[in-house]
C-alpha cells in the first residue's frame, strides 16, 4: 500500500542520489556521499536551508554605443560590469542609459534566464527547484520583447514564496505586473470585464475545471458524480472581483511594493474608478460565496478591492480539490507522472492525494509543510511495498532543463564566470551570451522544447510534460527533440571551446581507472538511477575499453590487457601523444555514451 509515512533509517547512496535528483539541478559526488549518512529529517533541514547566490540579479558585461539625451548625440560606455535591475548606477552616464538603449529587450530577458540557471546549477537548497515547480503552475511566460525587470520581479516574488504560503501566493500572483500583463488583468475595468484571468485563476492555478474521480469516506469511487469544480457563473463573477488593479510599463520604480514579508517586489496599483464594487454571487461550487456591495462605512475602496479578492481565494481554497489539485502536481513533478484513477487502481489518489492534501489543508497551505511529508514518505523513496525498483527511482523522463544544469553540476564543468574570464579581464559574453543563450538556450534547450520560461507562444498551461496526459513527460522526448538531447554532450561538453577534460573528471569520479569494471561500476553508480547489471556494464567495456576478443584474453592470461596497457602508458613518466590522445578519445566516447544511455536520461 502507498504510505505517506516516513522512511526511516539512513539513506544510503542510492536514495541519497535519488533524493538529490529530484530535488536540486546540484547532483555531485560529494552530495551524494554527503546526504548518504543523513537519515530523511536530517536530508531535508539541509534541503530546505536558504543558500547563498552567487550574484543577486544579472549583470550586463560591457560595451558602448551612441545614443540621444535631450537632442545630443553621447557616446555611452560602459567598462566593468554593472547591475540592470536594481541598483544601477544613475544616469546620463549610468548603466540605465546603456540597458535601455544599447541592449534591447530580447537581450535582456537572455541575461535574465542565463542568470537564473546559473544560479540554480549552484543552489544547495531545494529553492530552485520549488521555483521552478512554482512556475509550472503559475506559468507567465517570458515575452520574446518582454520586460525582463518585471520577469525578475515575478521569479523573485516565485522564490520567496516557494518554500511558505501558498495562499498568500495566490494572491500575490494575482496582482503582480508581470502577470496582469500576460492575462489581461491590466485592462480588466468595470464596464469592460477581461475574464483571461479569472478562468485561468480557477481553471490552471488553484482548482482545476474538474476532479478525476469523487471518492466516498471508504475511498471508493461514487458513480454518476458531478465531477465540475466551478462554472461559467464563478469566471464571470471573479473577473468582476478583480477589475481595477493595472500598472504602468515605463514606471516599474514608482510603483508600490508588496511589503517586506511579502518579497518587498513591485505590484500593481488600484484604480477605484474601475473596479466593479456591486454585489458578486458565486455558485454553489464555491460555496454560495456572496460578496455583498460595497459600504464605504466598513472600510476604504482600497481595502475593499483587496478584500474581495482575499475573499474570493478563500471560496477557492475552501473546496477540498483545490489542495488536492495542487497535491496531484507536486506528485507529477517530484514523484510519477502516474497518478491511476481507474476504480480497481485508486492506490495513489487514496492512499498519497487525499491525506497529502488535507495536510496541505490543516496547515494553512503552507508548502514546506506539504513538501517535507512527501519528500520524507516511504512513497517518495519507493520503500512502501516489496516491488522496491519497478515504480519510483528512475521512472521519469529528465527535462531538458534538468538534463543541463544537473550534467554540468555532476561533471563538474567549467562554466564561463560571470564577472571575469580566466585572464582577468572581463568580457562576460563567453558567460551569458556564448554559453547560455548560444549553446545551452540555442542549441539545447529551445530545440528540446523547453525554453526555460517559455516564450510568446506558450500558453498559460506552460510545457505540456508538466500537464497533459496521458503521455507527461514523454512529450520530452519524441523525433522532433530527441536529436538536440544527445547533440548536448557534442555542442557542450566536448565543444573544445569549453573547459572541460574528461581525463580529469573520471580520475576524479573513479577510485581505479587502470580497471575498466571499477571505471564503470562508479561512474554508472554515479550517472544512473538504479546500479547497472553486469552485463550493461560489460557492455559498455566490450564497446569502449576492449579492444575485441573475449573478457578474459587467454594470451596475456589476464582481463581487460588493453586498457591496462594503455592506462599504463598514459600514467607513465612521459606519455606518447598518441597515448593521450587515445585514453582522451576513449574515455570521450564511453562518457559520451552513458550520458546518451536510457538510464542517464531518466532520473
Amino acid at each position: 500500500m502507498a504510505s505517506l509515512d516516513s522512511f526511516s533509517g539512513v539513506l544510503g547512496s542510492r536514495l541519497a542520489k535519488h533524493l538529490l535528483r529530484r530535488t536540486s539541478f546540484n547532483y555531485t559526488k560529494a552530495r551524494i556521499e554527503e546526504f548518504a549518512g543523513y537519515n530523511v529529517n536530517e536530508a531535508l533541514d539541509v534541503l530546505l536551508a536558504p543558500s547563498q547566490k552567487n550574484l543577486n540579479q544579472p549583470i550586463h558585461y560591457p560595451g558602448s554605443c551612441t545614443v540621444n539625451i535631450s537632442g545630443e548625440n553621447v557616446q555611452i560606455n560602459l567598462t566593468h560590469p554593472a547591475p540592470w535591475i536594481n541598483d544601477e548606477p544613475a544616469e546620463p552616464n549610468g548603466f540605465g542609459v546603456v540597458k535601455e538603449n544599447c541592449s534591447g529587450k530580447q537581450k535582456e530577458n537572455d541575461f535574465l534566464a542565463a542568470w537564473w540557471m546559473d544560479e540554480a546549477r549552484r543552489d544547495t537548497s531545494l529553492r530552485s527547484k520549488m521555483t521552478y515547480f512554482l512556475f509550472t503552475n503559475f506559468t507567465a511566460p517570458q515575452k520574446d520583447n518582454g520586460d525582463s525587470s518585471f520577469y525578475y520581479d515575478y521569479l523573485m516574488l516565485l522564490e520567496h514564496f516557494c518554500l511558505t504560503d501558498w495562499k498568500e501566493l495566490v494572491f500575490q500572483v494575482t496582482v503582480n505586473p508581470k502577470m496582469l500583463d500576460f492575462l489581461n488583468g491590466n485592462v480588466n475595468v468595470f464596464g469592460g470585464s477581461n475574464e483571461n484571468y479569472a478562468r485561468e485563476l480557477l481553471e490552471l492555478y488553484t482548482i482545476g475545471v474538474e476532479k478525476p474521480v469523487e471518492l466516498d469516506q471508504s475511498g471508493n469511487i461514487i458513480p454518476n458524480a458531478d465531477l465540475l469544480n466551478y462554472n461559467y457563473q464563478d469566471i464571470s463573477e471573479a473577473a468582476r472581483v478583480l477589475t481595477g488593479w493595472s500598472f504602468d510599463k515605463n514606471d516599474r520604480r514608482e510603483l508600490p511594493k508588496n511589503g517586506v514579508e511579502n518579497g518587498d517586489l513591485p505590484t500593481a496599483n488600484q484604480y477605484p474608478e474601475n473596479h466593479d464594487f456591486g454585489q458578486k454571487q458565486f455558485s454553489s461550487y464555491l460555496g454560495n460565496l456572496i460578496i455583498p456591495a460595497y459600504d464605504p462605512e466598513e472600510e476604504t475602496q482600497s481595502e475593499r478591492m483587496e478584500s474581495e479578492i482575499r475573499m474570493l481565494i478563500d471560496a477557492i481554497l475552501a473546496q477540498e480539490e483545490t489542495a488536492k489539485y495542487i497535491c496531484r502536481k507536486l506528485y507529477r513533478f517530484f514523484v510519477s507522472r502516474s497518478i491511476p484513477n481507474t476504480e480497481d487502481n485508486l492506490e495513489i489518489e487514496r492512499d498519497i492525494i487525499s491525506p497529502l492534501a488535507q495536510i496541505f489543508r490543516d496547515s494553512d497551505y503552507n508548502l514546506t509543510t506539504v513538501i517535507s511529508k512527501l519528500l520524507k514518505s516511504q512513497h517518495f523513496f519507493d520503500a512502501d511495498d516489496n516491488e522496491s525498483t519497478n515504480k519510483v527511482i528512475g521512472g521519469l523522463i529528465k527535462s531538458p532543463l534538468e538534463l543541463v544544469l544537473q550534467t554540468l553540476a555532476v561533471t563538474n564543468f567549467s562554466v564561463p564566470d560571470p564577472i571575469s574570464d580566466d585572464q582577468g579581464n572581463y568580457t562576460g559574453e563567453d558567460h551569458y551570451k556564448v554559453f547560455y543563450l548560444n549553446y545551452i538556450t540555442n542549441k539545447v534547450l529551445i530545440p528540446s522544447a523547453q525554453p526555460i520560461f517559455g516564450n510568446t507562444n506558450t500558453p498559460p498551461a506552460g510545457f505540456p510534460a508538466h500537464y497533459s496526459g496521458p503521455t507527461f513527460d514523454k512529450s520530452w522526448f519524441n523525433a522532433s527533440t530527441i536529436i538536440a538531447r544527445y547533440d548536448f554532450s557534442r555542442n557542450v561538453l566536448f565543444k573544445n571551446i569549453f573547459e572541460f577534460n574528461v581525463v580529469d573528471f573520471v580520475e576524479e569520479n573513479v577510485s581505479n581507472p587502470r580497471d575498466p569494471d571499477v571505471i564503470l561500476t562508479e561512474l554508472t553508480d554515479l550517472l544512473f538511477p538504479e546500479s547497472a547489471s553486469q552485463s550493461r556494464k560489460n557492455y559498455f567495456i566490450e564497446t569502449f575499453l576492449f579492444d575485441g576478443g573475449s573478457l578474459i584474453d587467454y594470451d596475456h592470461q589476464y582481463p581487460f590487457h588493453y586498457w591496462y596497457d594503455l592506462w599504463d602508458s598514459y600514467k607513465s613518466s612521459s606519455p606518447s601523444n598518441r597515448t593521450v590522445r587515445d585514453v582522451n578519445n576513449i574515455l570521450k566516447s564511453l562518457v559520451e555514451a552513458l550520458l546518451w544511455s536510457q538510464e542517464y536520461q531518466t532520473t
